[in-house]
């Protein structure tokens, strides 16, 4: 618990804010992947992607803990953080980045609002710049964000030994939605 505050901290630092109201976040963020082969799918969940993100000015930041994904067979539970992402030596994932095309007055209505995110995704100790598509929608006092894209193991670095080479996809499909709330409030809870 006190390594995820930590880290909270640290993200707030990461986003400029002119104003309490501006900045909007989650400590519930779900992140969720799958590695498809034709042998086997093994995929994964985490509800603890913490996120912040800033409606003045479309920065976003994200956070987890590779140790929070919570797998559908236990033993690729245990390969993964032992053996592909090490989370005992890389234990967070992160991203740093900024919404291209933003438009705060979008996120009056409450419709969907196509977005283009650009940034820094750090995954295995490897940083490398992404540019991916998502979705904004203002729904009552929440923001929702939703976005699906794929990542390469080779990018980050990963490996998987030949033994278990054709049972892990060489790219992985990510898909993210995020419910945000204004920061005032999603704090004093």
């Amino acid at each position: 618990m006190k390594l995820t505050t930590l880290i909270f901290i640290l993200l707030l630092g990461f986003l400029p804010v002119k104003s309490q109201d501006t900045l909007w976040f989650t400590r519930t963020g779900h992140i969720y992947f799958i590695s498809h082969t034709d042998i086997i799918d093994i995929d994964a969940h985490n509800y603890q992607t913490g996120s912040f993100l800033n409606t003045s000015s479309g920065e976003m930041a994200f956070t987890l803990l590779m140790k929070s994904f919570k797998f559908t067979l236990p033993l690729a539970e245990e390969h993964f953080n032992e053996n592909y992402v090490e989370a005992e030596k890389f234990p967070k994932a992160t991203f740093k980045g900024k919404i291209l095309n933003f438009d705060p007055l979008k996120l009056v209505l409450e419709m969907e609002y196509k977005v283009i995110v650009e940034g820094d995704l750090t995954i295995h100790g490897v940083t490398s710049r992404i540019r991916e598509e998502g979705i904004l929608t203002k729904s009552g006092n929440a923001i929702k964000a939703v976005s699906k894209f794929t990542i390469k193991l080779d990018t980050y670095k990963i490996e998987v030994p030949n033994i278990v080479a054709d049972r892990v996809a060489k790219e992985i499909p990510i898909d993210i939605k995020i419910t945000y709330e204004p920061y005032k409030k999603a704090a004093g809870k």
